[in-house]
């Protein structure tokens, strides 16, 4: 097997914080502290605003919307034009310890990540649709006479 094929001990570091406070965490989201080797958050969302009852108005799905199907964007790897070879980060930690002083947060969305400490693989997708279905007032037609001036309606 290829070295670079074979994964890395992932490290143990002490993740050290002060003080923390988060207001809102969002669904699908993480809040740790300390190590975590892999986080793969996802969310599908449908938020659905009517004047009428979802009852009288039918329902909403998933399926009637492209935005749930598409593939999910990727990152390129960053390729060095002289080298074909994938270009790698390899970081040494010289102290055991992550010190963080106080975090205050005010909402962490849907499907992120808030992480204090090592990370090793992270994902994170959110994929939301927005539907507001209210009804708008009928227009009332102009009606002209045969000279262009505009009749009144008679009501």
């Amino acid at each position: 097997m290829n070295p670079k094929d074979q994964p890395e001990d992932f490290p143990v570091r002490t993740s050290e914080v002060g003080g923390i406070y988060v207001n809102t965490v969002g669904t699908a989201s993480v809040v740790q502290i300390g190590d975590r080797a892999e986080v793969n958050a996802s969310l599908r969302a449908l938020a659905v605003q009517r004047a009428s009852d979802h009852l009288i108005s039918g329902n909403v799905y998933f399926e009637s919307y492209d935005i749930f199907d598409r593939d999910t964007p990727t990152l390129k790897t960053l390729i060095n034009e002289q080298d074909p070879e994938p270009d790698y980060v390899r970081t040494t930690n010289c102290l055991p310890t992550i010190s963080v002083g106080c975090i205050e947060i005010i909402a962490i969305s849907s499907a992120a990540l808030l992480l204090i400490g090592n990370g090793l693989k992270m994902k994170g997708e959110a994929r939301v649709k927005h539907v507001r279905q209210f009804a708008s007032p009928s227009p009332v037609p102009t009606i002209y006479d045969d000279a262009g001036r505009m009749k009144k309606l008679e009501g």
